[in-house]
């Protein structure tokens, strides 16, 4: 071959070449291009499925309560944790963006004692702990309220219906566990979102709860009762270590000391290992849960203190921290009340024109009445002791926010307020690396909502609860409190009511007496009849309480329904057996 045919050649091979790796580089970049397409379409489709493990919140304000307030802030969540916080930061491109330069941003709300998210009570039965050969005293008959090793991670509900009300309301943690007893059992730390119980859990055990419950007609029934019954358990606690200790160093001529699980989990709280929150509201018993607590060393909280204010120079001088319960009581109910009216009278108004016609007057009377009462977290931020707010006690969760702003309006600055809302109790519960606060690392619980929490016109929009997004959506049939000058709703008549128990539907009938927003009548079940107290209505919106015996003991039980024409649906608060649905009918011919 000549020299110009090798030439035509590798010019043919050249162009081959050339062409083979253009191929080559086109294929490259045709699949990083659809790569990046892919990656990016996979996360929008996550975001708009609902099902992204990421976010990021434009908000107009995050109030993060340890850092001060950031203005026009991003938040990114990821896999349930506050990745980064801050006001000037990258949006991740697989993030969903939540757009909400109107709202406020607030850590999740934290109700520091509460008996939520727990299964029917169990049936306490006396535990093995009759007398030894070595004088080791049991505790009194009474025994049934003798039970700390009872532990609330063993009895979470996560389907309870109340756990959606507290979450619809800001709250997305919640220390749980019974409320009434004396030795009552250990306090679990949960959050209010979860499929399983192991899902929701934060701390367990935080605290044993000790409480100061008197048995009608059985012993203890009065305050001094129940004192010697905790003091001499405590020191049954003792000696049981004794003899245990003492057959631990020398078991070849002693007897064996009976087994005990209710002694044996007091262990840790008199070592301090644990610690103790009393449930204590009046003054008397306050002073006497600090009187136990200094008595055995206990490291000691206080729980209810709803006369707190009475006492609160002791309760600073032992440096106990308080879960500050909001469930004010009525004026009459406070200690000394009997004899302030014996030696100031009651109240009189001067009788006028204008005092007579004017109804509106009675609710800021009632204010008045009130203020002492609505001042006690004031009184004890002024006296520099640490508290956190709790529902202990509320029968509506929504009134959890309202009365904490009646605290802020009686002279608690509002930052306290939302301090005792959410980082004190994480400080107080050993929690506050991981919840309390917005910042970087700690679990994603928030809300969004518009303007001030402390407002009445505030409204809570979004709650993340360990980085999943719930969606509040208000019922636009029922009516705010603060339209209640609405005409009251005509409920009069015979109802035909179905509860949806916990152990399936029960037909019950509820007659109801009318005069104007004034509520009387009956509510009549297969357990009986009962007079119904404590009722309100307020436009359509029906609140009211009976009290059944059930296995001869009373329970308390409170309706909240909205009424539409001739039906009423809504929830029943079923105290410690949680809460159920219930509906009515009431035929048109059935009014009376």
């Amino acid at each position: 071959m000549n020299f110009n045919t090798w030439i035509n050649i590798f010019t043919i091979l050249e162009n081959n070449l050339r062409r083979v790796c253009m191929d080559f580089k086109l294929k490259i970049q045709m699949l990083l291009f659809f790569g990046s397409l892919l990656s990016a379409l996979n996360g929008v489709t996550m975001a708009a499925s609902g099902v992204a493990d990421v976010y990021a919140i434009r908000a107009g304000r995050i109030v993060t309560v340890s850092s001060g307030v950031i203005e026009n802030g991003i938040i990114i969540i990821r896999d349930g944790i506050i990745e980064k916080v801050g006001d000037n930061i990258e949006i991740p491109v697989e993030a969903e963006l939540i757009e909400a330069d109107s709202l406020t941003v607030y850590p999740g709300l934290i109700d520091a004692c509460v008996s939520l998210a727990l299964k029917k009570k169990p049936v306490k039965k006396p535990p093995d702990s009759s007398s030894d050969s070595d004088g080791e005293t049991s505790p009194p008959e009474s025994i049934a309220l003798l039970q700390p090793e009872w532990m609330a991670s063993d009895w979470l509900d996560p389907k309870d219906a109340k756990i959606k009300s507290y979450r619809e309301i800001g709250v997305t943690t919640a220390l749980t566990a019974l409320d009434d007893g004396i030795f009552i059992g250990q306090s679990c730390l949960i959050n209010l979102a979860g499929d399983a119980p192991e899902e929701m859990i934060i701390k367990s055990p935080v605290a044993l709860h000790i409480g100061f419950a008197r048995q009608r007609g059985d012993y203890p029934s009065t305050l001094m009762g129940v004192m010697a019954f905790q003091r001499q358990t405590f020191l049954d606690v003792n000696h049981h270590r004794l003899l245990w200790e003492r057959y631990a160093r020398q078991k070849r001529g002693w007897r064996r000391p009976l087994a005990n699980k209710s002694l044996d989990a007091l262990f840790p709280a008199l070592d301090r290992r644990m610690p103790v929150i009393m449930l204590a509201d009046r003054e008397n018993e306050i002073k006497r849960a600090l009187a136990l607590a200094e008595e055995f060393r206990l490291n000691t909280i206080l729980a209810g203190a709803t006369e707190g204010w009475r006492v609160a120079e002791l309760l600073k001088s032992q440096q106990v921290p308080v879960l500050l319960s909001l469930n004010f009581p009525k004026p009459d109910q406070v200690t000394g009340y009997p004899f302030k009216l014996k030696i100031e009278g009651p109240k009189t108004e001067p009788a006028s024109a204008e005092a007579t016609s004017d109804k509106k007057s009675e609710p800021e009377k009632d204010d008045a009445e009130m203020s002492e009462i609505y001042a006690n977290a004031a009184r004890l931020s002024q006296a520099g002791i640490k508290f956190a707010f709790c529902s202990k006690g509320l029968k509506k969760p929504e009134d959890f926010i309202k009365n904490a702003a009646k605290a802020v309006k009686h002279g608690l600055a509002e930052d306290a307020a939302l301090r005792a809302l959410t980082l004190n109790a994480a400080q107080i519960f050993g929690v506050s690396n991981q919840i309390g606060s917005i910042e970087d690392g700690k679990i994603a619980n928030l809300l969004l909502t518009t303007g001030n929490i402390f407002e009445d016109k505030a409204a809570i929009h979004l709650v993340f609860v360990d980085g999943k997004k719930f969606e509040v959506k208000k019922d636009p049939s029922k009516k705010a409190d603060n339209n209640s000058g609405a005409a009251p709703a005509n409920v009069s008549g015979a109802w035909s009511v179905t509860v949806e128990s916990p152990q399936g539907a029960v037909a019950a009938t509820l007659t109801l007496h009318q005069s104007g927003s004034e509520i009387t009548g009956e509510f009549s079940s297969e357990v009986g009849a009962s007079p119904i107290y404590n009722s309100r209505l307020s436009g359509n919106e029906l609140e009211f309480s009976v009290k059944l015996i059930i296995a001869g003991s009373p329970l308390e039980i409170t309706f909240y329904g909205t009424v539409t024409g001739n039906s009423m649906e809504g929830a029943i608060d079923l105290g410690e057996m949680g809460s159920a649905g219930f509906t009515a009918i009431k035929p048109e011919y059935q009014r009376l």
